[in-house]
């Protein structure tokens, strides 16, 4: 197999962190290595995609019915972020994210304006933790937004999201979210920057305890926002695949053997009648 080619596409300084950390000593190796870690990113996305809607829907949500509760139709999708429409002026780059998006390119409001779920699909992950760390205007409202968003967390929500020290414990968390997301995003490994640095072993075994301790976090504040969706992604195929590649023995199988044809999800043949209701629906 042509690993080295492979690994030069990828570039030597990008490659030679996998021939470090992993402690390779053939381009087949490594190769083994780094498709090992692109499996892992893979599994991990479809998580932290998951992450990053439920979290934008709840704050939606919350501020959406906080925005029109007095009113006779309050809803779940309004234009809080709307300062044109009394409400509380958003500040610093998450007002001019929004802005963009509400305006044309000499700054004039856009005479249709966009839906606020189109607005809120087109928000960058970062806004987020920036709404529920700096945007919320009184201590009310955010006790009030942090018990919506986060209405799962198991001792007392009702009183522990009243302390800004707690609140802060939360935002910080979803930070690391958005981080490790971002990171993954431009194709850098799973593990946390600076780790090999500071590491005293260096041994790649750190990377799995790491990797699984991280997840658990990302979970922990996922199921406090929605734990039936916790319970959906860990039965699902990626959930799966993060647990049969976060051990030992599968990253000493990618190291010996990068590439096995026969591996791989395998689906089992559908029975022909259900395949064709199926597909004439």
């Amino acid at each position: 197999m042509p690993y080295q080619a492979f690994l030069e596409a990828l570039s030597a300084p990008r490659s030679g962190v996998y021939k470090r950390v992993f402690r390779t000593m053939t381009p087949e190796e490594t190769g083994g290595a780094v498709l090992w870690a692109q499996s892992m990113s893979m599994a991990l996305q479809s998580l932290m995609l998951t992450f990053e809607v439920t979290l934008r829907n709840r704050i939606h949500i919350s501020l959406s019915r906080q925005a029109t509760e007095g009113t006779t139709n309050p809803v779940d999708s309004f234009a809080w972020y709307d300062h044109r429409l009394g409400m509380h002026k958003l500040e610093g780059e998450t007002y001019r994210k929004v802005e963009r998006i509400l305006c044309d390119e000499q700054d004039v409001r856009l005479p249709t304006q966009p839906t606020p779920d189109r607005v809120i699909a087109r928000l960058s992950f970062g806004v987020w933790p920036n709404i529920l760390e700096q945007q919320l205007p009184t201590p009310v409202v955010q006790a009030r937004t942090f018990l919506d968003v986060f209405p799962h967390y198991p001792r007392k929500p009702k009183h522990y999201w009243k302390h800004a020290e707690n609140r802060k414990i939360a935002v910080d968390k979803v930070k690391d979210v958005k981080g490790w997301r971002n990171r993954i995003a431009h194709c850098k490994p799973v593990w946390t920057e600076g780790w090999y640095r500071c590491s005293q072993a260096q041994h790649w075994t750190e990377v799995l305890d790491r990797v699984k301790g991280r997840r658990s976090e990302m979970l922990e504040v996922l199921g406090w926002m929605c734990p039936q969706t916790v319970e959906v992604y860990k039965m699902s195929y990626s959930g799966r695949l993060f647990d049969a590649l976060v051990t030992e023995q599968a990253v000493l199988a990618h190291i010996c053997q990068p590439h096995v044809p026969a591996i791989g999800p395998i689906y089992p043949e559908a029975d022909i009648e259900a395949m064709k209701a199926y597909k004439a629906r």
